[in-house]
């Protein structure tokens, strides 16, 4: 989670620094404010997640141990077993108050375009990472699809603190949405997180996520508190293409990384400082067990700064801070990569722990969810038919860029008429007889 970081008044002693963390790399994966001291200025200021392993440490006696041995593990033994683009099923928990935050589907749509650019290396501004980190940028093959949204309107407001996270978004009991299952999908809670109040002062909060529960040497009582909380929740101003209005600061651009960022997080990475410089200024000794990110003593302050380079800068081949990484807190409009080591976690994470929520095909070549709905031709010239084994009651499609181009209808015929769209990818969501809602991509010439 993201916070945003504001300046005490010269009354207060110059020398105090604090830093409030709330992201463990095993737990939580909890974007923080920083609160340093000055005067009269506002900034944003990276995170860190070293508080929540101690807190973890004093619970679960080795945790902080498991943690290291986890990640090296990961670096060691993190090279993907194929090629293969692997397909991951997501269901959307939009969980709103206020009308604002019931965002349409076509912010989510809009939203999951850019997860589906940036893991597959094809968006447009990939063109900006300098030329000394080329060589180490990749495609994590990676896709995702939207099983269904979820809209759940509540009363109740969802507040981080420094003692815990608002883990009630993801309970319906609690005013939330129960999550679709943990282990098969990738839940994501879209909702308005509160600011965290800290002494006098309230940071907004972006987003946070789970990692993997289940990679080796992770200690009894270290993951989620339990299954169902497993996932990703992001503030409803994150998502898609927009910006987060600040007060006292203005807007910073939204261009949907954070959830790019978080989804990281959930697939096992750490922030790129390996968040070392909770206590001190600069650790350059931290690490976040990825041999191929560069030294990086401190997080970036929501910036762009190319100068940057807090560690070795006069050593011979040293490389400045790799601010266009997406597990960096440089600001959205400068993150654009990630490497191939943190690329070989994600993948070993998808081929281990969290390999339930990819879309597995059968020896037919076909998924479970396919033989409910098929769609044939795709591609296609524009007439697409829809064969399978459940009745479509309801259908709407949008296009890549998340505007609905056919309005919810009943359907009454086995047949999609797009002719009259340009070529392009469309999204088609249904909702079956039985309540369950599929989408499919389709493509036409």
């Amino acid at each position: 989670m993201r916070l945003y970081q504001h300046r005490f008044p010269r009354t207060c002693p110059p020398s105090i620094n604090f830093n409030y963390i709330m992201k463990s790399t095993t737990t939580l994966l909890l974007t923080l404010l920083s609160l340093q001291l000055a005067f009269a200025q506002h900034k944003l200021q990276p995170c860190g997640y070293e508080l929540g392993i101690e807190v973890m440490e004093q619970q679960y006696p080795g945790y902080k141990n498991a943690v290291r041995q986890t990640f090296e593990s990961a670096k060691q033994h993190g090279h993907s077993r194929s090629d293969e683009v692997y397909t991951v099923q997501v269901v959307f928990h939009v969980v709103w108050n206020a009308d604002e935050e019931n965002i349409p589907d076509e912010k989510i749509y809009e939203q999951l375009d850019e997860l589906n650019r940036c893991f597959r290396r094809l968006n447009p501004d990939t063109v900006n990472l300098r030329d000394e980190f080329l060589p180490v940028a990749g495609d994590p093959r990676i896709e995702f699809e939207i099983a269904e949204i979820r809209r759940v309107k509540t009363d109740e407001l969802f507040t981080p603190s420094l003692f815990g996270l608002p883990d009630e978004v993801k309970r319906s009991a609690n005013g939330g949405s129960d999550a679709a299952a943990p282990y098969g999908f990738l839940n994501i809670w879209v909702c308005k997180l509160q600011p965290l109040s800290i002494i006098f002062l309230e940071s907004p909060v972006l987003g946070y996520a789970y990692p993997p529960d289940s990679l080796a040497h992770w200690p009894e009582g270290s993951s989620a508190p339990s299954p169902e909380l497993q996932g990703v929740v992001v503030d409803y101003r994150t998502v898609g293409l927009g910006e987060y209005d600040i007060q006292g600061v203005g807007a910073i651009p939204m261009l949907g990384r954070t959830m790019v960022h978080e989804v990281g997080h959930y697939l096992g990475l750490r922030h790129i400082s390996g968040d070392g410089s909770v206590f001190i200024g600069v650790d350059c000794n931290a690490s976040d067990g990825v041999d191929d990110t560069p030294a990086q003593g401190k997080q970036s302050e929501f910036n762009c700064d190319e100068l940057q380079n807090t560690c070795f800068a006069t050593a011979a081949g040293d490389l400045p801070d790799m601010i266009e990484n997406y597990m960096d807190y440089s600001s959205e409009d400068c993150q654009n990569s990630f490497t191939q080591g943190q690329i070989n976690i994600i993948r070993a994470v998808l081929e281990g722990p969290r390999k339930g929520i990819v879309k597995v095909v059968s020896d037919a070549g076909e998924t479970q969810q396919e033989a409910l709905v098929r769609v044939a031709p795709n591609p296609s010239t524009g007439r697409f038919s829809l064969m399978g084994n459940a009745a479509v009651q309801q259908f709407t499609v949008l296009n890549s860029l998340g505007k609905v181009v056919v309005a919810a209808q009943q359907m009454t015929r086995p047949e999609l008429d797009l002719s009259a769209q340009p070529a392009g990818v469309y999204w088609l969501s249904m909702k079956m007889a039985n309540g369950e809602v599929v989408s499919r991509k389709l493509v036409k010439h």
